[in-house]
């Protein structure tokens, strides 16, 4: 299923399945429930105001195409002109009016850990923090045999990643803010591999750039996300 977090006007959050995407820029949109998951709305996923540009739909799980620059989801959905032109209205459309809505209106259980598994995984992690484009490291922590990086993206969202199992890694003193990344599956578990950015502020200390590629391999890799 495609879900993911609506953050509402007041900054509170709901959970619900998305039924159809279209990724253009600053004027994505999305289809999704509101809050009372009593009526359907078509919502743009970035919201911007005089506070700056700031993220309405987090996506944490999609199984649609959104390559195409067009809305991708369920047929049933995106080949419905009458709900479209229901949509339309800043009132969103009845679901009592388009019953197979009806079937999706369950709770989602959200796991507190994500645990990247698989490409699909990767995807998933690397589209809900853009790669870590313009991402920080708010805290860094060593403990055991595990590294755990809280990241505050800049994008209304902070995601702790906890690389699991660390067999190698070059990376506290080269990077402060992140410009571009990578997550690669490899024979022993994933490497994490900062491929640009600039070296900052690391428990207090103020490091200067290094050469080379701040890298993690780790066995395993968890994540979790928190709407700031």
């Amino acid at each position: 299923m495609t879900y993911g977090i609506i953050k509402n006007k007041d900054g509170s959050t709901y959970v619900s399945p998305i039924f159809a995407l279209k990724y253009t820029g600053w004027k994505s949109e999305a289809i999704v429930f509101d809050e009372t998951f009593e009526k359907i709305k078509k919502i743009e996923m970035w919201n911007s105001g005089f506070s700056g540009i700031h993220r309405i739909v987090f996506v944490l799980e999609n199984d649609f195409d959104t390559s195409g620059g067009e809305f991708a989801g369920y047929d049933w959905v995106i080949n419905d002109k009458a709900l479209f032109k229901a949509l339309r209205s800043k009132k969103g459309a009845n679901i009592e009016d388009f019953p197979l809505f009806k079937e999706y209106c369950k709770d989602i259980c959200v796991p507190d850990l994500f645990e990247i598994k698989d490409e699909k995984d990767i995807a998933a992690l690397e589209d809900i923090s853009f790669g870590f484009h313009d991402s920080l490291i708010h805290e860094y922590e060593e403990k055991g045999g595990s590294i755990v990086i809280r990241f505050d993206t800049t994008w209304d969202c902070y995601i702790t990643v906890t690389f699991d199992g660390v067999i190698e890694a070059d990376f506290k003193e080269k990077v402060g803010q992140i410009l571009e990344s990578e997550i690669k599956k490899t024979d022993e578990g994933f490497s994490f591999t900062v491929l640009g950015g600039f070296a900052g502020w690391i428990d207090g200390c103020d490091y200067e750039a290094e050469m080379g590629e701040p890298y993690i391999k780790c066995k395993k890799i968890f994540w979790q996300i928190e709407i700031a």
